[in-house]
Protein backbone atom coordinates (compact mmCIF):
# COMPACT_ATOMS: atom_id res chain seq x y z
CA UNK A 1 0.00 0.00 0.00
CA UNK A 2 1.61 3.36 -0.72
CA UNK A 3 1.96 6.20 1.38
CA UNK A 4 0.89 9.84 -0.28
CA UNK A 5 2.12 12.87 0.89
CA UNK A 6 0.82 16.32 -0.28
CA UNK A 7 4.37 18.90 -1.53
CA UNK A 8 4.88 22.20 -2.06
CA UNK A 9 7.92 22.32 -4.55
CA UNK A 10 10.82 25.03 -4.09
CA UNK A 11 11.87 27.10 -7.21
CA UNK A 12 14.26 24.57 -7.52
CA UNK A 13 12.12 21.71 -7.95
CA UNK A 14 10.00 23.34 -9.89
CA UNK A 15 10.34 20.79 -12.85
CA UNK A 16 8.72 18.51 -10.52
CA UNK A 17 5.18 19.92 -11.45
CA UNK A 18 5.47 19.38 -14.51
CA UNK A 19 7.18 15.46 -13.93
CA UNK A 20 3.58 13.53 -15.30
CA UNK A 21 3.17 16.21 -18.57
CA UNK A 22 3.92 13.85 -21.63
CA UNK A 23 5.06 16.71 -23.98
CA UNK A 24 8.56 17.92 -23.27
CA UNK A 25 8.00 20.70 -25.87
CA UNK A 26 4.85 21.86 -23.84
CA UNK A 27 6.90 21.74 -20.45
CA UNK A 28 9.45 23.96 -22.22
CA UNK A 29 7.25 26.60 -22.87
CA UNK A 30 4.96 26.17 -19.62
CA UNK A 31 8.11 26.39 -17.17
CA UNK A 32 9.80 29.74 -17.61
CA UNK A 33 5.65 31.26 -17.42
CA UNK A 34 5.12 29.26 -14.29
CA UNK A 35 8.65 30.39 -12.50
CA UNK A 36 7.11 33.82 -14.05
CA UNK A 37 4.16 33.60 -12.55
CA UNK A 38 5.34 33.40 -9.11
CA UNK A 39 8.29 35.92 -8.87
CA UNK A 40 5.32 38.70 -10.32
CA UNK A 41 3.38 37.09 -7.80
CA UNK A 42 0.81 36.30 -10.02
CA UNK A 43 0.67 32.39 -8.43
CA UNK A 44 1.79 32.02 -5.06
CA UNK A 45 3.98 28.42 -4.36
CA UNK A 46 2.19 27.26 -2.11
CA UNK A 47 -0.42 26.73 -4.32
CA UNK A 48 1.36 24.51 -6.49
CA UNK A 49 0.66 20.93 -5.41
CA UNK A 50 2.65 17.92 -5.80
CA UNK A 51 1.12 14.41 -4.97
CA UNK A 52 4.01 12.11 -4.20
CA UNK A 53 4.59 8.03 -3.17
CA UNK A 54 7.03 5.23 -2.79
CA UNK A 55 6.51 5.36 -6.62
CA UNK A 56 7.51 9.18 -7.23
CA UNK A 57 4.77 11.81 -8.48
CA UNK A 58 1.67 10.70 -8.23
CA UNK A 59 -0.40 13.68 -9.12
CA UNK A 60 0.09 17.66 -9.24
CA UNK A 61 -2.71 20.31 -9.26
CA UNK A 62 -2.35 24.53 -9.58
CA UNK A 63 -4.27 26.55 -7.25
CA UNK A 64 -4.74 29.72 -9.76
CA UNK A 65 -4.77 33.26 -8.35
CA UNK A 66 -8.46 33.43 -9.94
CA UNK A 67 -11.35 32.10 -8.30
CA UNK A 68 -13.28 31.55 -10.93
CA UNK A 69 -10.50 29.54 -12.11
CA UNK A 70 -11.43 25.29 -11.43
CA UNK A 71 -8.15 23.51 -10.84
CA UNK A 72 -7.34 20.61 -13.27
CA UNK A 73 -5.73 18.08 -10.67
CA UNK A 74 -3.25 15.68 -13.16
CA UNK A 75 -2.69 12.39 -11.97
CA UNK A 76 -0.64 9.51 -13.17
CA UNK A 77 -3.41 6.79 -15.35
CA UNK A 78 -2.82 4.28 -12.79
CA UNK A 79 -2.95 6.13 -9.75
CA UNK A 80 -4.80 4.40 -6.60
CA UNK A 81 -8.18 5.79 -5.39
CA UNK A 82 -6.45 6.95 -1.99
CA UNK A 83 -4.27 9.18 -4.22
CA UNK A 84 -6.70 10.71 -5.73
CA UNK A 85 -8.81 11.44 -2.28
CA UNK A 86 -5.21 12.66 -0.69
CA UNK A 87 -4.73 15.39 -2.87
CA UNK A 88 -8.61 16.01 -3.34
CA UNK A 89 -8.73 16.50 0.38
CA UNK A 90 -5.91 19.15 -0.09
CA UNK A 91 -7.09 21.14 -2.53
CA UNK A 92 -10.53 21.14 -0.56
CA UNK A 93 -8.80 22.45 2.23
CA UNK A 94 -6.39 25.28 0.80
CA UNK A 95 -9.15 26.32 -2.15
CA UNK A 96 -11.47 29.35 -1.93
CA UNK A 97 -15.20 27.86 -0.96
CA UNK A 98 -16.27 28.44 -4.42
CA UNK A 99 -13.90 27.08 -6.52
CA UNK A 100 -14.74 24.16 -8.50
CA UNK A 101 -12.53 21.01 -9.14
CA UNK A 102 -12.54 19.33 -12.67
CA UNK A 103 -11.65 15.84 -13.17
CA UNK A 104 -10.55 15.86 -17.34
CA UNK A 105 -10.48 12.16 -19.07
CA UNK A 106 -6.88 13.31 -20.52
CA UNK A 107 -5.72 14.14 -16.98
CA UNK A 108 -7.32 12.59 -14.20
CA UNK A 109 -9.73 8.67 -13.82
CA UNK A 110 -13.44 9.65 -14.07
CA UNK A 111 -13.99 8.51 -10.73
CA UNK A 112 -15.99 10.66 -8.76
CA UNK A 113 -16.07 8.40 -5.49
CA UNK A 114 -12.45 9.42 -4.51
CA UNK A 115 -13.45 12.52 -4.70
CA UNK A 116 -15.96 12.73 -3.13
CA UNK A 117 -14.66 10.72 -0.16
CA UNK A 118 -12.43 14.22 0.16
CA UNK A 119 -15.96 16.70 0.41
CA UNK A 120 -16.21 17.33 -3.03
CA UNK A 121 -19.75 16.79 -4.27
CA UNK A 122 -20.41 16.35 -8.65
CA UNK A 123 -22.13 18.74 -10.28
CA UNK A 124 -22.72 17.76 -13.56
CA UNK A 125 -20.51 16.43 -16.41
CA UNK A 126 -19.16 18.15 -19.41
CA UNK A 127 -18.01 17.27 -23.03
CA UNK A 128 -15.56 18.96 -24.55
CA UNK A 129 -15.21 19.81 -28.60
CA UNK A 130 -12.25 21.56 -30.48
CA UNK A 131 -13.38 22.82 -34.48
CA UNK A 132 -10.61 23.37 -36.95
CA UNK A 133 -12.20 26.46 -38.39
CA UNK A 134 -9.90 25.98 -41.61
CA UNK A 135 -10.51 22.05 -42.33
CA UNK A 136 -13.60 23.15 -44.02
CA UNK A 137 -16.33 25.46 -44.98
CA UNK A 138 -19.45 25.76 -43.43
CA UNK A 139 -22.33 27.62 -44.40
CA UNK A 140 -23.68 30.93 -44.09
CA UNK A 141 -27.53 31.71 -43.20
CA UNK A 142 -28.16 34.33 -45.93
CA UNK A 143 -30.89 36.65 -43.82
CA UNK A 144 -29.16 36.39 -40.69
CA UNK A 145 -28.97 39.39 -38.78
CA UNK A 146 -25.78 40.33 -36.99
CA UNK A 147 -24.81 43.56 -34.59
CA UNK A 148 -23.93 44.65 -31.35
CA UNK A 149 -25.23 46.21 -28.85
CA UNK A 150 -27.63 48.20 -30.36
CA UNK A 151 -29.12 44.70 -31.87
CA UNK A 152 -28.95 43.46 -27.80
CA UNK A 153 -31.52 46.27 -27.39
CA UNK A 154 -33.75 45.66 -29.80
CA UNK A 155 -37.19 44.93 -28.52
CA UNK A 156 -37.88 41.88 -30.37
CA UNK A 157 -34.51 40.41 -29.68
CA UNK A 158 -34.75 41.27 -25.61
CA UNK A 159 -38.00 39.23 -25.80
CA UNK A 160 -36.51 36.15 -27.34
CA UNK A 161 -33.72 36.90 -24.75
CA UNK A 162 -36.12 36.72 -22.00
CA UNK A 163 -38.02 33.74 -23.46
CA UNK A 164 -35.17 31.98 -23.61
CA UNK A 165 -33.84 32.28 -20.00
CA UNK A 166 -31.31 35.12 -20.75
CA UNK A 167 -32.40 38.03 -20.01
CA UNK A 168 -29.49 38.93 -18.44
CA UNK A 169 -27.46 38.72 -21.13
CA UNK A 170 -25.46 41.74 -22.38
CA UNK A 171 -22.78 42.44 -25.53
CA UNK A 172 -19.41 41.57 -24.92
CA UNK A 173 -16.05 43.65 -26.82
CA UNK A 174 -15.27 41.85 -29.42
CA UNK A 175 -18.14 39.91 -29.62
CA UNK A 176 -20.97 39.78 -32.67
CA UNK A 177 -24.77 38.89 -32.14
CA UNK A 178 -26.55 36.96 -34.37
CA UNK A 179 -30.21 36.35 -34.66
CA UNK A 180 -32.11 33.63 -37.32
CA UNK A 181 -35.17 35.01 -38.34
CA UNK A 182 -38.56 32.98 -39.57
CA UNK A 183 -40.39 33.75 -42.48
CA UNK A 184 -41.78 37.06 -40.96
CA UNK A 185 -38.82 38.13 -40.15
CA UNK A 186 -39.42 37.45 -36.60
CA UNK A 187 -35.87 36.29 -34.12
CA UNK A 188 -36.38 32.58 -33.23
CA UNK A 189 -32.97 31.86 -32.70
CA UNK A 190 -29.79 33.64 -31.02
CA UNK A 191 -25.49 33.11 -30.64
CA UNK A 192 -22.67 35.20 -30.38
CA UNK A 193 -19.17 34.89 -31.37
CA UNK A 194 -15.95 36.45 -30.44
CA UNK A 195 -12.52 35.83 -29.14
CA UNK A 196 -11.28 33.45 -26.62
CA UNK A 197 -8.46 34.15 -24.25
CA UNK A 198 -6.15 31.74 -26.53
CA UNK A 199 -4.80 33.21 -29.41
CA UNK A 200 -6.13 32.28 -32.89
CA UNK A 201 -9.15 30.55 -31.05
CA UNK A 202 -12.88 31.59 -31.12
CA UNK A 203 -15.73 31.20 -28.48
CA UNK A 204 -19.34 30.30 -29.33
CA UNK A 205 -22.31 31.25 -27.66
CA UNK A 206 -25.15 28.86 -28.80
CA UNK A 207 -27.79 31.46 -26.61
CA UNK A 208 -30.85 29.46 -27.85
CA UNK A 209 -34.06 28.61 -30.48
CA UNK A 210 -37.20 29.59 -29.65
CA UNK A 211 -39.03 26.47 -27.77
CA UNK A 212 -41.76 26.61 -31.08
CA UNK A 213 -39.09 26.35 -33.84
CA UNK A 214 -36.58 23.48 -31.96
CA UNK A 215 -36.38 20.10 -33.79
CA UNK A 216 -36.13 21.90 -37.46
CA UNK A 217 -32.43 22.06 -37.42
CA UNK A 218 -32.38 25.52 -36.54
CA UNK A 219 -29.17 24.59 -34.45
CA UNK A 220 -27.11 23.47 -36.47
CA UNK A 221 -27.72 26.11 -39.26
CA UNK A 222 -26.87 28.34 -36.32
CA UNK A 223 -23.53 26.94 -35.60
CA UNK A 224 -22.15 26.31 -38.95
CA UNK A 225 -22.80 29.72 -39.25
CA UNK A 226 -21.03 31.27 -36.46
CA UNK A 227 -18.09 28.99 -37.18
CA UNK A 228 -18.12 30.26 -40.84
CA UNK A 229 -18.30 34.01 -39.41
CA UNK A 230 -15.79 32.96 -36.99
CA UNK A 231 -13.24 31.46 -39.51
CA UNK A 232 -12.81 34.44 -40.35
CA UNK A 233 -10.81 36.01 -37.49
CA UNK A 234 -9.75 32.61 -36.17
CA UNK A 235 -8.25 29.04 -36.82
CA UNK A 236 -9.80 27.09 -33.98
CA UNK A 237 -12.96 27.12 -31.96
CA UNK A 238 -13.14 25.10 -28.36
CA UNK A 239 -16.43 24.70 -26.82
CA UNK A 240 -18.67 22.42 -24.95
CA UNK A 241 -21.93 21.12 -23.35
CA UNK A 242 -23.34 19.05 -20.47
CA UNK A 243 -22.90 15.34 -21.09
CA UNK A 244 -26.87 14.74 -21.46
CA UNK A 245 -27.34 17.32 -24.21
CA UNK A 246 -27.38 15.44 -26.80
CA UNK A 247 -28.89 18.00 -29.46
CA UNK A 248 -26.02 19.88 -28.71
CA UNK A 249 -23.38 16.99 -29.03
CA UNK A 250 -25.50 15.94 -32.53
CA UNK A 251 -24.82 19.31 -33.86
CA UNK A 252 -20.93 19.33 -33.01
CA UNK A 253 -20.68 16.27 -34.54
CA UNK A 254 -22.80 17.64 -37.74
CA UNK A 255 -20.44 20.71 -37.89
CA UNK A 256 -17.38 19.09 -37.52
CA UNK A 257 -16.15 19.26 -34.43
CA UNK A 258 -14.07 17.01 -32.75
CA UNK A 259 -15.06 15.16 -29.01
CA UNK A 260 -11.67 16.12 -26.89
CA UNK A 261 -12.51 15.60 -23.77
CA UNK A 262 -15.01 14.76 -20.67
CA UNK A 263 -14.83 16.76 -18.02
CA UNK A 264 -16.47 15.96 -14.18
CA UNK A 265 -16.94 19.39 -12.23
CA UNK A 266 -17.33 18.74 -8.36
CA UNK A 267 -18.04 21.78 -5.88
CA UNK A 268 -17.06 21.58 -2.32
CA UNK A 269 -20.07 19.94 0.00
CA UNK A 270 -19.72 22.47 2.89
CA UNK A 271 -21.01 24.92 0.13
CA UNK A 272 -24.62 22.98 0.09
CA UNK A 273 -24.92 22.32 3.43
Amino acid sequence: MNTYTIETPTLGTLTDFFALHPDPVDVARRLPILRENIASGRVRLENVLILRSERGVEGTALISAAPQVPVFPRFRPDVAPEGVTALALALRDRAEPGRELVLQDDLAPLDAAPVEAAGWVLQDEHVMYETDLQARSHPLVPDAVEGGAELRERPDIAALMSTLGHADWEWAEGWTLVALPNTSRQPIALGAFGPSTRPGWANLNMIGAHPGARGQGIGTRLHAHLLARAAESFSMHGGGTEAENHAMRRIFEKNGSRHVATQMYFRPARLLS
